[in-house]
């Protein structure tokens, strides 16, 4: 499995393919807002809310068995949409750490991210060929 290679790695700002690039990327932060909220919306249970100043744990998952089971539920349906995981890293790299509506985002994605790297093999019926 090659390294992660961030979106715009490769990119030159401010040229046509940066822009092509950007535009895609941020279509697939959308969709991943709409799955984050629908999964929080259709079990009644809150975004985190994150201080300010506070660094988000990019490893920290639910302490709470709901929100852990929902939180499985997003990563099961990013990998059914063949989302990967450096795509989730993709992503939050668009998202705000200082607004607060941007960081209740970050601090469900960027760990999503890292429980579907950790756990390939429990993703993998949904993830197919992406092993």
């Amino acid at each position: 499995m090659p390294c992660y290679n961030a979106w715009n790695d490769y990119l030159t700002p401010e040229t046509p393919e940066y822009a092509q690039a950007e535009a895609e990327i941020r279509a697939k932060l959308k969709a991943m807002i709409h799955i984050v909220d629908y999964y929080y919306r259709a079990f009644g249970y809150p975004l985190p809310q994150i201080p300010n100043r506070t660094e988000i744990d990019p490893f920290r998952q639910p302490k709470s068995k709901k929100e852990a089971a929902i939180r499985e539920m997003i990563c099961h349906h990013f990998a059914c949409d063949e989302v990967h995981f450096c795509t989730l890293y993709d992503v939050c790299s668009l998202l705000d750490a200082d607004l607060p509506q941007e960081r209740s985002y970050l601090a469900v994605i960027l760990p999503s991210a890292n429980l579907m790297r950790a756990n390939i093999d429990k993703f993998a019926d949904a993830i197919g060929s992406m092993q």
